[in-house]
């Protein structure tokens, strides 16, 4: 017994202090957290295929069936997992730093969507598998979660007010050596913060006021904007892809030898996918094969769409955690 007390006491004070370097620490973070929305991504989609394999017409039929959008799953067995999975995703955007100012706020202002889209679901309940909330059930569920929700936001904006007013530096981080404006990301921000916070004040007073339309279009107005904040990604990183990889191929061409090929640039696949999102979405608008499923089918491609993007830039920044010029120079060797 003395052994094991000894060494359970070595144990505990070589544990002390941090396990790896801080740029290890901060790039490791944000490739979990990347992974673990993927995982999500991947265990929705298994949620909602065991739910149709499992599913029948509401009114009789013996063949499997489909919800008319992703969101009417909330009212099947896949609720739980569907909010879940929508609450974590939104955390992990906000949590998340672009690696510009601008593709931070536009992640933000996904993330903060988000668990809306999950507390409010569609008033649109389907006819597909069995039916777990009625609309009395809608009606509490949605003004208990709201009210948590709100809260928390509230909570959320005060503490990010106080940090920016006391504008502490971040210590104990390397200074990367790519030029950084930092006027203009701070412009960004408290421009994003005010915007934010206006839309929480509107959101606050149409759901206290007039509870029976925010109940009705709050859900759609939600998912409608976060897609075209996601999108706003995704065509943020197609320009800042350009940008700097333009000046890290310039910088090699300046400092290689006379008679040195230039170097390539490489694929733009971000902007593929820029153009893509709302090439499928007005594709999937006009034809009318697609009938009563358009929104499935428009709600499955965006994310898919997203997911892809999410994949691509995930290995992209695996050893860096955010592009910049020099980030091909010294990449924090972190796994």
């Amino acid at each position: 017994m003395p052994n094991l007390e000894s060494r359970l006491r070595e144990w505990l004070q070589h544990s002390v202090g941090a396990a790896e370097r801080l740029d290890a620490v901060v790039v490791k973070t944000t490739r979990y957290l990347r992974l673990s929305m993927v995982a999500l991504v991947i265990g929705l989609a298994v949620a909602i295929l065991y739910e149709y394999s499992k599913s029948r017409p509401m009114g009789g039929g013996s063949e499997h069936c489909w919800q008319h959008s992703i969101s009417a799953y909330y009212y099947t067995p896949v609720q739980l997992f569907f909010v879940g999975s929508l609450v974590a995703i939104g955390v992990s955007l906000i949590a998340l730093k672009g690696s510009t100012e601008l593709e931070d706020v536009f992640l933000n202002f996904a993330g903060i969507l988000a668990p809306v889209v999950a507390f409010v679901p569609t008033p649109n309940i389907g006819r597909c598998g069995p039916i777990l909330t009625d609309a009395k059930n809608r009606a509490d569920n949605i003004s208990n979660n709201v009210n948590a929700l709100l809260a928390m936001a509230a909570f959320a904006f005060v503490v990010l007010g106080v940090l920016k007013l006391l504008n502490r530096p971040v210590t104990g981080v390397p200074v990367p050596t790519a030029h950084v404006n930092e006027a203009a990301a701070h412009r960004i921000a408290v421009v994003g913060y005010a915007v934010a916070l206006g839309l929480y004040v509107a959101a606050t007073v149409v759901f206290y006021v007039n509870r029976e339309w925010f109940s009705d279009k709050a859900h759609w107005i939600a998912a409608i904007t976060m897609f075209v904040f996601i999108w706003f990604v995704v065509l943020s990183n197609a320009f800042n892809f350009s940008f700097t990889r333009a000046e890290v191929v310039t910088n090699q061409t300046a400092s290689g030898g006379a008679g040195e090929a230039k170097p390539a640039m490489p694929v733009n696949r971000y902007a593929v996918i820029a153009i893509a999102m709302p090439a499928a979405a007005l594709f999937i608008f006009l034809m009318p094969f697609f009938g009563d499923y358009r929104a499935i089918w428009l709600e499955a491609t965006m994310i898919m769409l997203f997911a892809i993007f999410w994949v691509i830039q995930t290995h992209e920044l695996w050893n860096q955690g955010l592009r910049t010029p020099d980030a091909g120079v010294t990449p924090a060797q972190a796994m």
